[in-house]
Formats: C-alpha cells, sequence, structure tokens
C-alpha cells in the first residue's frame, strides 16, 4: 500500500515490534482510502467496500495483536480485549442504518475516530503494554 496522505505513519506511533507496527500501517492506510472515498462523495459500493475492509482488517489485528499479548503472558490481556471491542463497536458505529437508508460517517467523524481512539490507542495501549513486557524481558534477563 502507499502512504496515507491523510494518516501517514509517524515514528512515535511505533510499539518496537515490526509485525504490529506493519499492522498499525496498514490500519492507517485502510482508514486514509475510506477517507478519501467519503470526503470524494464515491458512490455507495466504493465507500461500503472501503469501510467493510477497514472493519475486516481491524478484527484480525485486534486478533493477532490479543493473541501475541496472551503468548508474551501479558497481565493487559484482559483489558486490552476490552479496549479492542469499544474501538470496535465505535467504528462500527461510523455506519449506521438510517430511516432513509445507509449512512456512512463524515470525513471529520473519521478523522476523529482515527485520532482519538486509533492512533491514540497505538501510543498510550500498545507502546505501554509491549514496554512492559520488553523490561520484563530485560529484569529477567539481568537477574538471571
Amino acid at each position: 500500500m502507499q502512504p496515507s496522505a491523510r494518516f501517514p505513519w509517524k515514528s512515535e506511533y511505533t510499539v518496537g515490534n515490526e509485525s504490529i507496527d506493519e499492522q498499525h500501517r496498514t490500519l492507517l492506510e485502510l482508514a486514509g482510502l475510506l477517507h478519501m472515498a467519503v470526503a470524494a462523495g464515491q458512490g455507495y459500493k466504493i465507500i461500503q467496500n472501503a469501510f467493510a475492509a477497514l472493519v475486516k482488517y481491524t478484527a484480525e489485528h485486534f486478533s493477532d495483536e490479543e493473541q501475541f499479548w496472551i503468548d508474551a503472558k501479558s497481565s493487559a490481556v484482559e483489558k486490552h480485549k476490552r479496549l479492542h471491542r469499544e474501538i470496535t463497536e465505535e467504528l462500527l458505529a461510523l455506519r449506521f442504518e438510517g430511516p432513509y437508508g445507509v449512512v456512512f460517517c463524515t470525513p471529520n467523524e473519521l478523522t476523529n475516530w482515527v485520532e482519538h481512539r486509533l492512533i491514540a490507542h497505538f501510543i498510550e495501549e500498545d507502546q505501554g503494554v509491549y514496554r512492559s513486557l520488553t523490561q520484563g524481558a530485560k529484569r529477567k534477563r539481568t537477574s538471571a
């Protein structure tokens, strides 16, 4: 995928795990594609396909990330799962069935979700969990 002009990857989003960081980049790319489709007033099928791709990849990423935290024996797994459910519910709410059919969010609503929920989650939650795991591993190595 090409870098998203709307939601570019920044080094401060890095959690320190190449696989998770790559998935985060892909989430931003898909959100950028949806933003472009909505902002340009593309047809329903194009917007629906972009939205479906973002929803599907979000679910895949969250599942992969949760499994990573489980495998790493992180104590934050249950909290992380709960946050993932909340973020997913908010994403799904950006598309709703109104009295005149399916309605999608505005570009501003999507931007707000990406910046204040998705990117904030990378920085506030994912980085913290990954840091705690790497610090725990360092402590184990130095005490051995």
